[in-house]
């Protein structure tokens, strides 16, 4: 058993694959080298037979002419024929008296054969002993079942034996010949198929090495494996990469854990700057105009003063409100709802500014299902897409808002016409505090990001010749009460 395992090991699978051809061939080839063989001995020995006794019939046809006409010579001749040319060896023929009146040895003539008479007693009933036994054959002279005498014919089974030898050593050259010729197209094929099963595997095992040591580099090649089998070495491959992704896996997750709480500070410190520079700035204008209302002449300068302090005051509030949005984001609650009544609801509300701006709203497509989403969310979402196409048209234009379904999700696109957004900036649009406006906070996207996001949606900006174009994608609603 050992063996065999090491042996499987050690052995590349083309290796194998001519291996055990060779060992079916030789199965194959002897099972069916020894029924052929048994089989072709045993025709060759009935054969051998069937020809004694053409022989002997084909005497006894002439010794029965020859007793009734009593002309000897012509079967005298016959017999010596037959002898001469080595189909019998001996031959004897006998007449009702039992007196041998031919015969191979011409002193045997007219005496008596005891093997004949008694055979020539029995009425000539037909006997033959096994040919492979070496059995003479002794046949009734008669003619129309008038019996006239009795023959027995000789053979050589020495040369017999070798003749069916000589006939069985070429059936056993022919079989070899055939074993040599299924052995080298065996041998051939087994070679080629096992060739083309391996190639994909000995590929695949190459990019699963390659994979493995992008990922740690320090890992040994397949030429280190202790073991030749092909699917041996994609298995321990394959395991290897399987072990070296879940460490990668797992650095992977303690790496990015540590860069979302480093993440999460650098957010902090930089919602905490942008405060406090906001804050700044408000409490520097604040200050001042209570400086100036210290030193107010008139009423009327002194509300001047004040209107300076209540503008400052509402920035500082928006600027707070816009803060805690983003940082506490409702817990959704998904309802059934259409988009297209969030986006009605979202113009209805926005209607004086979109008539100031000059700006109108196109909509493709409002005959798609249900979605599964917050509307409170979604309309919060929405409007801040609309808020920032208003800002971008101040010359007026087009919002258009299309909705079409993808699989099983509904996407609706929001686009202006607008200068629209850089390209070079396009990835950072959903970053906190990144803003391309003068007095921005830079949180209304992000903000809408997360609103989606956490609706189980995704949002995303796509390119655009005109303008900017924002996806949000959200799914049907699956139940069949929606």
């Amino acid at each position: 058993m050992n063996l065999f395992r090491n042996l499987h090991r050690n052995t590349s699978i083309k290796t194998k694959g001519v291996i055990y051809v060779i060992i079916l061939i030789l199965v194959i080839f002897l099972t069916v080298s020894v029924l052929v063989m048994s089989t072709a001995r045993k025709n060759l020995i009935e054969q051998l037979d069937q020809f004694h006794w053409s022989i002997a019939r084909k005497v006894a046809l002439t010794a029965s002419d020859a007793l009734l006409s009593r002309d000897y010579g012509f079967l005298m001749e016959q017999i010596r024929q037959l002898k001469s040319s080595g189909e019998v060896s001996g031959m004897k023929i006998i007449d009702k008296r039992d007196v041998i009146i031919a015969s191979d040895k011409v002193s045997e003539i007219g005496t008596t054969d005891a093997e004949l008479a008694e055979f020539l007693k029995h009425r000539g009933e037909k006997f033959c002993v096994p040919a492979r036994n070496g059995a003479d054959i002794l046949m009734p002279v008669e003619i129309d079942r008038d019996l006239l005498g009795a023959l027995k014919v000789s053979f050589d089974w020495d040369a017999e034996g070798k003749r069916i030898d000589q006939e069985f050593g070429r059936t056993i050259r022919q079989l070899l010949y055939l074993a040599l010729i299924i052995f080298f197209l065996g041998t051939g094929g087994a070679f080629i198929v096992s060739r083309a099963l391996t190639r994909p595997i000995i590929e695949l095992s190459r990019k699963i090495e390659k994979f493995d040591k992008e990922i740690y580099p320090q890992n040994g090649s397949l030429s280190s494996f202790s073991y030749k089998d092909e699917s041996l070495q994609l298995q321990d491959a394959f395991t290897r990469m399987v072990e070296n992704l879940r460490k990668y896996l797992k650095e992977y997750k303690k790496i990015s854990e540590e860069r979302e709480k480093l993440t999460c500070m650098a957010a902090i410190g930089q919602m905490s700057a942008q405060i406090a520079h906001e804050t700044r700035n408000s409490l520097y204008a604040i200050r001042g105009a209570i400086s100036g209302l210290e030193k107010a002449d008139s009423l009327s300068e002194a509300r001047e003063y004040v209107d300076v302090i209540k503008d400052e005051t509402r920035e500082m509030t928006m600027m707070s409100d816009d803060f805690l949005r983003f940082a506490r984001t409702p817990e959704p609650v998904i309802v059934p709802c259409h988009v297209d009544d969030v986006v009605q609801r979202v113009a209805e509300l926005l209607d004086p500014d979109l008539e100031d701006s000059k700006i109108s709203v196109k909509k493709v497509g409002q005959g798609v299902p249900k979605v599964m989403a917050d509307p409170t969310l979604l309309k919060q979402a929405i409007m801040n897409l609309f808020l920032n196409a208003i800002q971008a048209m101040e010359q007026g234009g087009t919002i258009t808002v299309v909705y079409r379904v993808a699989g099983d999700f509904v996407e609706t696109v929001i686009q202006d016409n607008g200068p629209g957004i850089p390209e070079e900036i396009n990835y950072k649009v959903f970053q906190p505090f990144f803003s391309t406006k003068i007095y921005g906070t830079g949180l209304g996207l992000p903000t809408v990001y997360k609103l989606i996001v956490a609706q189980q949606g995704e949002v995303d900006l796509e390119d655009s010749e005109i303008g900017a174009r924002f996806m949000i994608k959200l799914p049907i609603v699956k139940s069949r009460g929606a």
